[in-house]
């Protein structure tokens, strides 16, 4: 059988998303997005037939300031380089109402919702939805960068980031029976020195 790969010809567009999470400080990080659109071959205006060589179509960069362990919104920024039409940049502003919100399960489909259609712009929003994860794996990276206990390093973990999120993690799996295991042994250890110290 041959690879769908053979049939491809010259790119036509390409959309990249990337997402880079640093630490500010204390339990706070910053995640850059940036969203870019390339239409990669000549176009022409259906308006006045104009040649267009390739060009960038959206470059749009989000900033989210994120507070964990509770994964808190607590700043924003946009900042729109290249779009299509002037009106573009009236969405700048759109996203302002997710400050103070978590990114918890039900996030995105509180931003499709609320921040879809006719409510904001479809790339800023495509854009913060492929950044939510990355918040969690980010703010992840910079928990473990330094030794913790199994107990330190699940504080304040909301176990929805992981149960059913996946096959891996589904209910019942091998994933999800060891995390259970651990948190159960890591709570009776609590309790036990709980214990000692009141005796």
């Amino acid at each position: 059988m041959r690879g769908l790969s053979c049939e491809k010809n010259a790119a036509l567009h390409r959309r990249s998303i990337t997402s880079t999470t640093f630490h500010v400080k204390d339990e706070i990080i910053m995640v850059e997005g940036i969203l870019r659109d390339e239409r990669c071959v000549d176009s022409f205006s259906v308006e006045t037939g104009e040649k267009i060589p390739p060009f960038i179509v959206h470059e749009i960069i989000l900033r989210l300031l994120v507070e964990g362990p509770e994964l808190v919104i607590r700043d924003l920024e946009v900042d729109m380089k290249h779009v299509p039409r002037t009106q573009c940049d009236q969405t700048r502003d759109s996203l302002r109402q997710i400050i103070g919100q978590r990114i918890a399960p039900g996030f995105s489909d509180m931003v499709k919702k609320n921040f879809g259609g006719p409510h904001g712009c479809a790339h800023l929003n495509a854009l913060l939805l492929a950044m939510a994860p990355s918040c969690v794996q980010g703010y992840w990276a910079w928990r473990v960068s330094k030794p913790l206990t199994f107990e330190q390093a699940s504080r304040g973990l909301d176990e929805r980031y992981l149960i059913d999120t996946c096959w891996v993690w589904r209910s019942g799996g091998d994933l999800e029976r060891d995390l259970r295991a651990r948190s159960e042994n890591a709570q009776g250890s609590k309790q036990g020195n709980t214990r000692e110290k009141q005796e």
